[in-house]
């Protein structure tokens, strides 16, 4: 195969287990927005959203084992982990998008400030040395965002972490030669 075939190959299934795996994120993020109003949804959300972290090392395992024959480069693995975070960035950017210009209609930001007025949060915020026009000019911050700006920010952080995780995991995966079998 090709050098060529090989990217064409890998960027396939990256594809593939990226958009499975923007499934994962915008269930978690619905977990997240459903937080406000069922507590429970929160940890759901949480766990759904580590999942996807074990989910893409074991998705390449899977395309190690089962399609390169159960031989994988650094390099390679790298890649793979890489693109996958990257078509999960991108397409849930474009879920988030859909939520915060379309269905949102200010939810989360009306909903943050009212956490920032309570009193509790602004003992802890005076503990932080946040006064209470600071905390105004966050709230104010927040509104004046618009969707575009808030999914940006989301999807660098997801792309970000996907260059921090994506390392180790591939040094993990990868293997030189098949492992013996009976």
């Amino acid at each position: 195969m090709t050098a060529y075939q090989n990217f064409e190959q890998v960027q396939a299934f990256a594809r593939i287990d990226g958009a499975l795996m923007a499934a994962l994120w915008v269930a978690s993020f619905a977990c997240f927005i459903g937080n406000f109003s069922y507590p429970l949804l929160g940890t759901v959300g949480f766990f759904i959203g580590g999942a996807s972290l074990v989910y893409n090392t074991l998705r390449l395992k899977n395309f190690r084992d089962h399609v390169l024959e159960g031989i994988i480069s650094f390099r390679k693995a790298f890649s793979y982990s890489l693109l996958t975070y990257l078509y999960a960035s991108l397409l849930f950017a474009v879920g988030q998008y859909v939520y915060f210009q379309f269905i949102d209609n200010g939810f989360l930001v009306s909903r943050y400030t009212a956490i920032m007025s309570m009193d509790e949060f602004k003992q802890m915020m005076s503990v932080y040395g946040m006064t209470a026009s600071d905390m105004q000019m966050v709230i104010g911050n927040l509104t004046q965002l618009r969707p575009i700006e808030i999914v940006f920010q989301f999807f660098t952080m997801n792309v970000l972490m996907g260059v921090f995780i994506t390392p180790p995991v591939a040094l993990i995966m990868k293997r030189t030669r098949k492992r013996f079998q009976h």
